[in-house]
């Protein structure tokens, strides 16, 4: 955990940046090479970071996509994974992930209004009678649920934050990272769903249905990927388990669209050498993690690294660690 003195560290480095790279012309930014595919997941009219820091404002996201579209270079994802740009500006490429039905509604109408491509990567758990990501359930539902939970016989007390395992010290999200849906259902039941009840929260874990997919794929500027059935962490489960988990995702989202789904987000970034064997078996051309996490992943054409979003520091810092690939 990181210590306070760290954290004054980090928020002081992290300000001097803002400042600095806040007075970059144009013209720098114009002149900068490379490229990357950039992550986003949920909008909403606000910005708020009260659930988690997963979600971007309109106003930000508008700004973010202005900076990028004046500055750089921005192609679909399959032209960026296949090099089919001009390598004489930074180039990005953008994605969303989870299948919130705010992507549709809010981020969708930015894009096009720029006329910036995306690929959107999807989880299928409505495939299952699901309308949540136990993500999202866990992080709305914290604030309603007792002080003490039991689930499957493991014992977890309220935090500040966050649940925590009594005898592991273990925070449940990463209880729930390690384990199969079984267990999720069952946390699911035991966290409160009270949130369900105000409209103000619909916002941060609506997802979109059958009719929103289709009209989503409808747009020419969007690309429509597997983000996994349940959000199951895949380095985590057993190969049968995400064999299962890939089948079941591609065939719903192939059912609904009518377009061939080739590419796949690793949910929650999570993976190991035998995931990506096993989907490229599946007919996932191009698989996307967060970050490399073994040694040859980079040299592996069949995956390729992104970067997340800072929601808490400046356009301009944030643009630097784009181009830099670290913060």
């Amino acid at each position: 955990m990181e210590s306070t003195l760290g954290k004054v560290f980090r928020r002081t480095k992290w300000l001097w940046r803002d400042l600095y790279f806040s007075s970059k012309s144009s013209e720098y930014w114009r002149h900068q090479k490379g490229g990357a595919i950039l992550i986003y997941h949920g909008v909403d009219h606000i910005g708020s970071l009260a659930h988690n820091t997963r979600f971007i404002g309109m106003k930000d996201l508008n700004k973010q996509l202005a900076f990028f579209k004046k500055h750089w270079q921005i192609v679909s994802l399959k032209d960026y994974l296949t090099n089919n740009y001009r390598n004489d500006r930074f180039t990005i490429a953008i994605t969303f992930d989870d299948g919130y039905l705010n992507n549709l509604e809010l981020a969708l109408p930015i894009l096009e209004s720029y006329e910036i491509p995306a690929s959107f990567f999807v989880t299928s758990i409505q495939s299952e009678g699901y309308d949540i990501l136990w993500s999202d359930h866990l992080d709305l539902g914290f604030q309603f649920s007792p002080e003490q939970l039991e689930i499957d016989g493991r014992v977890f007390q309220k935090g500040k934050r966050e649940f925590f395992e009594v005898d592991t010290n273990m925070s449940l999200k990463n209880v729930c990272r390690s384990e199969n849906f079984e267990f999720k259902q069952k946390m699911m039941a035991a966290i409160s769903n009270l949130f369900r009840q105000n409209p103000k929260y619909d916002m941060y874990w609506n997802l979109m249905n059958d009719t929103d997919l289709k009209r989503l794929a409808a747009s020419p500027l969007v690309t429509i990927g597997s983000h996994g059935n349940f959000h199951n962490n895949y380095g985590e489960i057993n190969e049968s388990e995400v064999l299962s988990d890939l089948k079941k995702s591609k065939h719903y989202l192939e059912g609904i669209i009518d377009k061939k789904i080739e590419m796949l987000a690793y949910p929650d970034g999570s993976y190991n050498r035998n995931v990506i064997d096993v989907a490229e078996k599946m007919g996932y051309q191009f698989q996307l993690a967060v970050d490399y996490l073994h040694r040859n992943d980079i040299n592996d054409q069949r995956i390729f690294n992104r970067f997340g979003l800072n929601p808490f520091i400046k356009l301009g810092h944030q643009a630097e660690s784009i181009i830099r690939g670290k913060y």
